[in-house]
């Protein structure tokens, strides 16, 4: 016996669920940032930069809150064009991809093992 409450259990459970969600999202941000920086996407600067803090709010120990404020600023002045604007939504991006590889290495966003067994 381990000891393990079902407790313990379904919040491990939620943990796993959570960080699949993150994981998720960050490479869906990733799909929009090619978008846009090719011109192709739909969404505006300042609709990436709130998904951006979306998942930063995910990440929370892979973000200091103080950065995020900085490149919000940033991103919703007049100040810079939407290239840089763009630059530096992918550079916030990048850290918390960053953060999250030097926690848990590199880990696919697969779907879950029993619809790969099932399609197997």
């Amino acid at each position: 016996m381990t000891g393990r409450t079902s407790t313990g259990r379904a919040a491990e459970t939620s943990a796993r669920e959570t960080s699949l969600k993150g994981r998720r999202e960050l490479a869906a941000l990733n799909d929009a940032l090619a978008l846009a920086e090719r011109g192709l996407g739909r969404q505006t600067v300042a609709a990436l930069m709130a998904r951006l803090l979306r998942v930063a709010a995910m990440f929370p120990r892979s973000v200091d809150d103080t950065l995020m404020w900085q490149v919000t600023d940033l991103v919703t002045g007049d100040d810079l064009s939407d290239g840089v604007k763009l630059t530096l939504i992918r550079m916030g991006w990048a850290s918390i991809v960053q953060a999250q590889y030097r926690a848990h290495g590199l880990r696919m966003v697969a779907a879950p093992k029993r619809r790969q067994a099932a399609a197997a």
